[in-house]
């Protein structure tokens, strides 16, 4: 299947993308032509100028433009970060899905599972459209600054989906041309190793030809500052489990430094500050460093809406207040996390919420608190359709944008990846400090020992800084990638089914102890999809699937 892939598969219309010319007008324009000249021999000779090819494409600013936005589109497909990816593909010790005891928002999963084959799927058309772009770029007819900017984005993108892909399935095929022919024969898998290889060398690349954030004055386009704090976010992976490759910490931290010192990204004052502009379309280059980008409400010709703050967000069952639904709830353990005057915890796990007066989904709502020990029922509420600007509002679809990389993490990828290299020092501890002062509400700069981290022995600073990391990126579809690097994902979520056999209320629990108890070793990796190994005899099963 991978050979095969269609560079024009699309279930959705992308942004911007040019759209093949119908067959059947073709056909007309080619009678047309018979009729005109009267000649086969002219007929014969005459060669289609209106149908789009990969030898006539690729030829302008705008086509690159538009391919390239192909190339971003799979990012947002709902088996991938328009949810899957932070949400029903990503269990982990931060939520459970209450109210679906079967199916793909239970955990169950499998090789056969249609959301899984799927997700494997549009991340693959992503690599073979970027693939197209690289193949054809130089045809083009544009300057080499431009090019070489589209180059960038392609580059980074392709690396991004590979890693995406080998985090989460493991050793894959690796492909670097597009497909010329249905014919070309199925590829084995890559070991691992060389996967990451080829995505480092792509990011690396990449660094060059991107321009700064600044430049481009939005996080939705990938800059220099993304490609870096994403190799910091690679080499700490490659770091943990399963490579355990220790001494790529040095080179994590070394592109965590590379953000932080070019001065180009500082802490939003306000924590709920963040979240309030993603709800509300509004940039912030200094803390969101590259975010995914959705748009609208999937009412109109253009269908970029998301399930940001619908799917994962407060229970509210008013569509004009914005709609939530009542799947995702929090765990205790995210509850518990934050320190007492933490602001933060508030603002992710959220107090309230919207209940009814009346039937229908234009019913009047009353915010209602919930009670002291009303935990496991409390919704997630970094996303607020509270704020969103487009009108109207839909049920499902919200045009709030994804946080892919915040300057926050940016500080803790330092701190960790220092602490591992070399142990603790001042300034790695000052930098988890900054995240923490944010959080209780204090100025960043200011020392502030009743909040700061006294200095610590590396194994306590280890479990301090992925304590904050739990505290500051909930929910941002990064714990499980977390725990699994770190080599504790099954164990952390064994341990979740005691928590939730103790301590869950009865009428909440069956759900989430099951959810958590079919996280086992085999887990730590998904299948690969029954239809890849249906078409390709050289890719074998994970172990235990």
């Amino acid at each position: 299947m991978i050979a095969n892939i269609a560079s024009s598969g699309n279930s959705q219309p992308a942004k911007g993308s040019g759209r093949f010319v119908n067959a059947g007008i073709l056909l007309l324009i080619v009678l047309f032509v018979v009729i005109l000249f009267g000649s086969c021999n002219k007929f014969l000779d005459t060669k289609p100028v209106d149908s789009i090819t990969p030898e006539t494409y690729y030829k302008t600013q705008t086509d690159l433009d538009r391919a390239l936005a192909a190339v971003y589109d799979r990012l947002g497909d709902r088996r991938t970060y328009g949810c899957g990816l932070w949400g029903f593909l990503n269990f982990s010790d931060e939520f459970y899905v209450k109210s679906q005891p079967t199916g793909y928002m239970s955990n169950t999963l499998d090789a056969s599972m249609l959301e899984l084959n799927r997700c494997w799927e549009a991340l693959y058309v992503g690599i073979e459209r970027a693939n197209m772009l690289l193949d054809h770029l130089d045809g083009a007819a544009v300057p080499d600054s431009n090019k070489n900017e589209v180059k960038g984005q392609a580059l980074f993108l392709r690396a991004f989906y590979y890693f995406v892909l080998a985090d989460n399935f493991g050793a894959v095929p690796l492909k670097l041309t597009s497909t010329k022919s249905p014919l070309e024969p199925n590829i084995p898998r890559t070991p691992l190793p060389e996967v990451y290889a080829q995505i480092v060398k792509d990011m690396k690349e990449a660094e060059g030809l991107v321009k700064e954030i600044t430049y481009y004055g939005f996080g939705g386009r990938i800059s220099k500052s993304a490609v870096q704090a994403m190799l910091a976010r690679i080499y700490l992976t490659m770091a943990g489990e399963p490579l355990n490759d220790v001494a790529k910490y040095a080179d994590a931290k070394e592109y965590a430094n590379k953000v932080i010192i070019s001065g180009k990204h500082a802490l939003n004052p306000s924590f709920q500050n963040v979240f309030i502009r993603l709800s509300a379309d509004e940039y912030d280059i200094k803390e969101s460093i590259w975010e995914l980008e959705f748009d609208g409400n999937n009412q109109g010709i253009v269908r970029e809406g998301g399930y940001v703050g619908s799917w994962m967000g407060i229970y509210c069952p008013n569509i004009d207040t914005g709609f939530g639904y009542d799947h995702v709830h929090i765990t205790a353990k995210v509850y518990n996390v934050y320190e007492p005057n933490d602001l933060r915890r508030d603002w992710t796990v959220a107090p309230f919420r919207f209940v009814p007066n009346g039937s229908g989904t234009r019913a009047p709502v009353t915010r209602t608190n919930w009670s002291a020990t009303q935990i496991y029922e409390r919704s997630v509420g970094k996303y607020r359709r509270e704020y969103e600007k487009a009108r109207p509002r839909d049920q499902d679809f919200t045009p709030i944008n994804f946080p892919m990389l915040r300057y926050s993490d940016v500080l803790l990828m330092f701190a960790e990846a220092e602490n591992e290299a070399t142990g603790p020092s001042a300034e790695g501890l000052e930098y988890v400090n900054k995240v923490r002062r944010r959080g209780f509400g204090k100025p960043v700069d200011v020392a502030d020992p009743a909040v700061d981290l006294p200095a610590l022995g590396q194994q306590d600073f280890r479990e301090a800084i992925r304590a904050e990391r739990f505290r500051e990126l909930s929910y941002e579809g990064i714990r499980k990638h977390d725990l699994v690097r770190w080599g504790i994902y099954v164990t952390t979520m064994q341990q979740q089914v005691t928590e939730y056999q103790t301590n869950m209320p009865a009428n909440l629990s069956d759900a989430a102890i099951k959810q958590a108890s079919r996280v086992t070793s085999r887990s730590v990796l998904f299948p690969i999809p029954n239809t890849e190994i249906a078409v390709n005899p050289y890719v074998t099963q994970n172990p235990g699937w």
